[in-house]
Formats: C-alpha cells, sequence, structure tokens
C-alpha cells in the first residue's frame, strides 16, 4: 500500500467520533454474533445424528475457543499497531506490522496443527472414557484443527480491515461464512445432493 492509498482508506483520523463509532461498532457487534453462529448451528445438525456426537462437539468448545482467542488476542495487538502506525502517517511501519500479522497467523496455526496431530485424542480422554464420544470429539476436533489456517487468515485479515476501519467488508466476509456454514453443515453432515455421508466430519 502506498501513501495516497492508506491516506483514503484511513477514514479515522478525518470522521466525526459519534459517526465513527457508529459505522465501526454496529458491523463489528454483528460480526461477533455470526461468530457464535458456528457452533450453534454445528450443534443443531450433530444433535440429529446421537446424543453422543452432540456431547463430543459440546466437549470440543474448549479447545475451539482457545484456537479463536489465540487469534483473537494477536489480531488486537496487530489491530491497534497497526491503527496507531496509519495515524501517525508512519506508513512503512503499517506495512511492516501487516506483514507480522501474517506470519503470526501462520504461527498460530502451526501451534494447533501440531495439537490437532498429536494431543486431541488425549483432550477427549481426560473428560470422557466412553468410546463413541472419544471418536466423535476425535474426528471432529481434529479436523478443525489442521484447517485451522482458514480460521487465522480470516482473523487476521479481519483485523487488518478493522484497523483502517472497514468494518462493514469484516461483517459482509463473516455472514457469507456463517451462511455457507449452514448450507453445507446439513448436505455434508447428512449426505444430500448426491455428496458423502461424513457425520461429525461434515460438520468439522
Amino acid at each position: 500500500m502506498n501513501e495516497t492509498e492508506l491516506s483514503a482508506q484511513n477514514k479515522m483520523g478525518t470522521m466525526p467520533i459519534g459517526k465513527l463509532l457508529a459505522t465501526m461498532a454496529v458491523p463489528m457487534i454483528i460480526s461477533m454474533l455470526v461468530q457464535a453462529l458456528y457452533n450453534v448451528v454445528d450443534s443443531i445438525f450433530v444433535a440429529k445424528i446421537s446424543e453422543d456426537a452432540l456431547t463430543a462437539v459440546s466437549m470440543a468448545y474448549p479447545m475451539q475457543n482457545l484456537m479463536i482467542g489465540l487469534g483473537t488476542g494477536t489480531g488486537v495487538g496487530v489491530n491497534a499497531l497497526l491503527s496507531k502506525s496509519l495515524g501517525e502517517k508512519r506508513y512503512d511501519k503499517a506495512n511492516r506490522v501487516a506483514s507480522v500479522s501474517l506470519f503470526l497467523a501462520i504461527c498460530n496455526w502451526i501451534v494447533f496443527l501440531l495439537l490437532g496431530i498429536f494431543a486431541v485424542e488425549t483432550f477427549f480422554r481426560a473428560q470422557t472414557d466412553i468410546e463413541s464420544i472419544v471418536d466423535y470429539g476425535t474426528t471432529y476436533l481434529r479436523i478443525c484443527c489442521l484447517v485451522s489456517f482458514g480460521l487465522y487468515g480470516q482473523i487476521c485479515f479481519e483485523r487488518l480491515l478493522q484497523s483502517t476501519g472497514r468494518t462493514f467488508y469484516t461483517m459482509c466476509s463473516q455472514g457469507v461464512g456463517a451462511i455457507v456454514n449452514i448450507i453445507l453443515d446439513p448436505i455434508l453432515i447428512f449426505g444430500l445432493l448426491g455428496m458423502p455421508k461424513m457425520g461429525v466430519a461434515g460438520a468439522a
């Protein structure tokens, strides 16, 4: 990004505070509500498989919340530093911060990639000795961990957009993801429209 593009994007230094808060806060609130829909929708459809499947997905939530917390925590730090750099018109620093944000997203993914490979089954066995729950939970959470690069990429770019004041686009990106999740969940879980019946793996 060059100086002209960044100046055009940074409305936070020019827009009245009241209007700025309204235009930024509402999309961010909607984004957080949409984020909460993912696990709720998964639970609704997984409950139709069996009680053990629902229990397994519910037991996976702490690990999923940890994934989101780690991504959001690093994202908030990047968001603050990038906004500060843009406000100071230090555009070279802003570009470096954006690059570091991508690097941190990759590091976060690698952490949960390793946890997904080596620690998921242990995580469930520490909570229950019911084999069906362990099997369902391991299948579900392992997939979530292995492909969490999508989660971290989304959070990374969402925070970069927020730091330039473009919260409307973060709301749109999360909205599209939630809608796609709602559509694909029953198709992949129950094998509709010619797709294979994947069960909890389809929810993941």
